[in-house]
């Protein structure tokens, strides 16, 4: 049986991904738990204005005359307010994620790498949530203009940007204490921090695209199957279902970078090895006894 995993510890590459899967799988049941009960209300209100906003664009579309001008639509006749309603609360679910999976992994180190419960999670959740979404709003701005400007930018600020949400409820931080201290501590680490990161969100949109990609297919066939253009109502509903459901996967990347910013910390600070010293024979506490890589 694998022992419980530490995150207080120095890791490379491989054993940062192995980990994050090792952990999900060991507290698996806690985890959904945890999400479903904190994030599932976001998700379901971007589920069901996004469901809205595409039954109007589907009728919209199939019932235009393409001979006619009919195709100049407004934005707001085109998406409305159900889009921007979609967009509020997938902004509220990304949040919810962060702040639900870090919080869990929280308590999980301050208890000793035992489950957290949902009391426990809720005490850091209704702290740090508005807090987390008012800093995600103003760090996706950052990022987006970074990405405007040839891309190189925004890809740059990536590993520093995913590392501030650990240290503000790791460390009970500042929107500005975690944007320096996240400077601090990927500085000499970049290509360590950007390269999992990577990696992990390509193995996050594979995951999404295998679950989504034959209801896309199959609305994409039935686009061209008729002598005119005509979306699939069943299908593009079916496809936005499954897109949302599909966010549960996010919790993969937070794990990660919890583990990146622990493995960052030992690199600079050794806290964790300092603390498994002063602990030498205590024997309450179960502990990770797989090397480390100095």
């Amino acid at each position: 049986m694998l022992s419980k995993i530490e995150f207080k510890k120095r890791r490379d590459f491989g054993q940062i991904i192995n980990d994050t899967f090792t952990f999900i799988r060991q507290n698996f049941k806690s985890l959904m738990t945890t999400y479903f009960i904190f994030c599932g209300l976001f998700v379901l209100g971007g589920m069901l204005s996004m469901l809205l906003q595409q039954y109007k664009t589907v009728n919209m579309f199939n019932n235009m005359d393409i001979n006619s001008g009919t195709r100049n639509i407004s934005f707001i006749d085109r998406f409305g307010f159900e889009y921007i309603l979609a967009i509020i609360f997938s902004l509220a679910s990304y949040a919810s994620t962060v702040v639900a999976v870090l919080s869990y992994i929280a308590v999980y180190v301050q208890k000793g790498n035992q489950v957290a419960t949902t009391d426990e999670v809720w005490g850091y959740f209704k702290y740090y949530f508005l807090k987390v979404f008012g800093s995600s709003l103003l760090l996706s701005l950052l990022v987006g203009v970074g990405l405007l400007f040839c891309l190189i930018p925004g890809l740059w600020l990536l590993p520093f940007v995913s590392v501030i949400f650990p240290i503000m409820i790791m460390e009970n931080g500042s929107l500005g204490y975690s944007f320096n201290r996240s400077f601090k501590l990927v500085k000499d680490n970049f290509w360590l921090t950007f390269g999992t990161l990577i990696i992990v969100y390509i193995i996050v949109y594979a995951c999404m695209t295998v679950v989504v990609l034959p209801t896309t297919l199959l609305s994409m066939i039935g686009l061209f199957s008729h002598k005119r253009p005509e979306m699939s109502l069943i299908f593009t509903m079916l496809s936005t279902v499954l897109q949302y459901l599909c966010q549960v996967f996010t919790i993969i990347p937070m794990v990660t970078v919890a583990l990146i910013y622990f493995n960052l910390l030992e690199e600079k600070e050794n806290t964790g090895l300092m603390e498994r010293i002063s602990n030498f024979g205590n024997t309450e506490k179960p502990m990770d006894t797989r090397p480390e890589e100095y």
